[in-house]
């Protein structure tokens, strides 16, 4: 991910190779803000689903392939588990990121980076 995302810095996978529940220790980049996060990765069927749950801010983020129109569709989702953002996850928006509203406002932005980013590799990739 951090090939694509404009937030994740570095990534440690816990083993080595992708399967369900396989750890991830991240490194997240904000301008001079540096955070880890823990996710597990929850769901992992190629070549249609690649989920994980990222500890801390309770979120669930999911890269889905679905059929449209002769070709490909990625989505790509980041759900609040219960609906709500933890409270360590308000805390750091709220000192560290800008606020809330905001960093949600920037994790959208980059989640339009990082599919244009995914797409352009598939496209150089395919031709």
């Amino acid at each position: 991910m951090r090939r694509w995302s404009p937030e994740t810095w570095a990534q440690l996978f816990l083993p080595r190779r992708l399967a369900p529940g396989q750890l991830s220790v991240n490194l997240n980049k904000r301008k001079a803000f540096i955070w880890p996060t823990l996710s597990r990765y929850v769901a992992v069927e190629p070549p249609e689903l690649l989920a994980f749950r990222v500890y801390g801010p309770g979120a669930r983020w999911s890269y889905r392939l679905e059929p449209q129109d002769g070709g490909t569709r990625l989505v790509l989702r980041r759900d609040l588990l219960g609906g709500r953002r933890t409270l360590i996850s308000r805390v750091i928006a709220t000192l560290a990121l800008g606020g809330i509203e905001e960093h949600d406002d920037e994790l959208v932005v980059g989640m339009d980076r990082t599919l244009d980013a995914i797409s352009a590799d598939v496209t150089v990739r395919g031709a």
